[in-house]
Formats: C-alpha cells, structure tokens, sequence
C-alpha cells in the first residue's frame, strides 16, 4: 500500500506544478462553459417542424385537415398513427409534436360546436414547442375559416411529453463536461505517458521493484481524483452562475463520471502503447480527440447534424458518455438507455486497457 500511495502523490504534486496541464483540465472546461452559456444561451429555432397526427377518424374533413398540414412550409415532416405510437416517436425525438384531431369533427362542424384538438409537445425543446404552438394555431385558425366560415370553433389544448424545461446552458453543461473527461484521459494518461516514456521516467520506474499494476493503478488513481475535482468545480460554477442542478443524483452522475474517465484513460493508454514519439502520440490523440469532440452530439443534438454524420456518432464513446451525463444531470429525453450507454463506455475501458496492456512498453 505505501508504494502505491507514494506513487500517487507523486502523480498528483507532479500535475499540480504543471500550471498548462491545470489550465487545459481545471480552467478550460469552465472558460468554454461560461462562453457558451453566454453566447448561446438563448435558445435557437428550428427550421422545420416533424409532426406526428393522431386522426380520429376518416372522411372528407379528416383528409382535409391532413392534407394542408402537408401544404404547411414549416413542417417538413407529417406522420399518421396510433396515439401511442406518436407519443414513442415524440419521446425517441423522432417527432416535434404530436396534433390529435377529435373523432367528433364532422359531427361539431355540422352542429357548429366546438372542436377540441390536442397538441402533446416536448417540453425539455422550449423554442421548439414555441413555434410548433404558433403554427398549429396559425394552421387551425385558417382551417376553420375555410370550413366553417363562422366565429371560431376551434380550441386547441397542449400537453407536455417532458415536464422539465431545458435550456441550452442544460444541454451544454454535460457536453462540456463529457468533453473535459475525454480531455483528461487522452492528453493527462495518454500524452504525459509517452512524455514520461520519452524523458526515461519509466525506465526508471522499470528498474524499481514495482510491478506494472501497481503503476497503472496509481495512475488511474490519479485520473480519478483529478476527473471528480473537473466535475466539482464545473458543477459549482454551473449552478453559481446558471442555476444548473444535477436532477439524477450525485451518487449516479459520479459512477457516470469514473465510467467515462476510466474509458477514455484506457483508450489513452493504448494511444500511448502504440505511439513511438511524443509528435506521434499528439498527432494520434488530436486525430480521435477532434472528431469526437464536434460528432459526438456534445454540444449541439445530434438531429442537426446530416445523416451520415449522425451515424458516424455511434462509433464513438463520447457520443455515450454525454448522452449518459444529459439523462442524470439534466433528466433530457435519451438517444439510447442508460444502461446501454454504460455497456457501450465499459466494452470501450476493458477493450482498449486489453490492448494496451499487451503493447505497452517502458522505453
């Protein structure tokens, strides 16, 4: 146990002095937030709208209202189905809102009742629901002149899908903190490995009767203790300056936290195995680090992003972790389960550790 103690505190004093290594993994990631929470912290509309209707019935006025849904330019997508099926489509984000037009239409436009409508919307994409609200009522309005050519008949009730409103700074605080984990494992194991490699550190640690166990532990100690102080202070500085909690529970978020950087650690570790300089290494790690970092879905959803980009993102851990890290902390609708996105970041930390651990050398 003193050994690996005494490795750790060489670690943490041998981080601490290196005052670039504290900007870059400390500073940065709450510099990048306050940015982004500042610049973009209003929220941003969409252009077009995906609408999922819920007909209650057929005929002429059924099809009529359909159909000039089609003819609305701001709605690029319109689907029919079950109630249910809707609602599944709206909380898997594949849909905007979701419209039910009442089986009594026919019958209260005949009788010149009222005719309720229902509009189910998602409640965590304020902006969304703004202009969805606006045109629905826009669209209805008109339909009604057009067929009933008297005072308006039409009412229409909106339900929330997803109680909890998010704002941009909510979706951008998991990413950022997602990315800084990333950041932590690839250049603060990976690159300070190959440096160490390079500066005959290791060699050194080669010749001490310490075994590479002991040495990578104290290592991912080390990782550790500095990936919970990344999420400390990120956290307390979101909830001081946007009024940002952790909905899920901290318990969670920290296992999420350990998963994530013990994944990206180990995918580190094996850039380090692998890469014979130090050029190499940071050529290596900026090659995986950049891509990640702005696929991944981290900082925008990834239904902006063109489709073949969008399937890009599910090769890479970070695409996971910041889904995982938005669940827990800001209760947002899912891309994938939760415990999907914890095997995914669990096969990514043993797989690469496996790797790196039969290629890796001291010298």
């Amino acid at each position: 146990m003193r050994p690996f103690l005494a490795l750790l505190s060489a670690d943490v004093r041998h981080f601490v002095r290196d005052r670039i290594a504290l900007f870059w993994m400390l500073a940065f990631p709450i510099l990048l937030m306050l940015l982004l929470g500042f610049v973009f912290g209003g929220d941003e509309e969409p252009v077009k709208l995906r609408l999922g209707v819920v007909l209650g019935g057929q005929g002429p006025a059924f099809q009529g209202l359909l159909e000039g849904l089609h003819h609305v330019p701001v709605i690029s997508e319109v689907h029919t189905g079950t109630l249910e099926e809707e609602l599944s489509a709206l909380r898997a984000r594949k849909r905007d809102g979701v419209l039910v037009v009442p089986a009594d239409l026919p019958k209260a436009l005949r009788a010149g009742n009222e005719v309720n409508f229902k509009l189910y919307y998602d409640a965590s994409r304020s902006t969304t629901y703004q202009v969805l609200m606006s045109v629905i009522q826009e669209f209805l309005a008109r339909s009604e002149e057009y067929l009933t050519r008297r005072e308006r008949r039409f009412r229409l009730e909106t339900e929330p899908v997803q109680v909890r409103h998010l704002r941009p700074i909510d979706y951008q605080v998991p990413g950022i903190l997602a990315m800084a984990l990333m950041q932590l494992g690839l250049f603060g194991a990976g690159g300070t490995l190959v440096a160490r490699r390079e500066g005959g550190v290791l060699r050194r640690f080669w010749a001490a009767p310490l075994s590479p166990g002991l040495f990578a532990s104290s290592f991912i100690a080390h990782t550790l203790i500095v990936s919970l102080v990344q999420t400390a202070l990120l956290l307390a500085t979101a909830a001081a300056v946007f009024h940002v909690a952790v909905l899920g529970g901290y318990a969670l978020l920290v296992g999420v936290v350990v998963l994530g950087a013990l994944c990206f650690t180990a995918l580190g570790y094996m850039i380090a195995a692998f890469a014979r300089s130090a050029e190499a290494s940071s050529a290596l790690l900026q090659a995986i680090n950049f891509p990640m970092m702005f696929l991944s879905g981290i900082f925008w959803p990834l239904e902006w992003m063109p489709g073949i980009l969008r399937q890009v993102a599910w090769i890479f851990p970070l695409t996971y972790l910041g889904d995982a890290l938005r669940q827990v902390m800001a209760g947002a609708s899912p891309l994938v389960p939760l415990w999907l996105d914890a095997a995914v970041l669990g096969a990514w930390a043993l797989i690469p550790a496996l790797i790196a651990t039969h290629f890796f050398r001291w010298e």
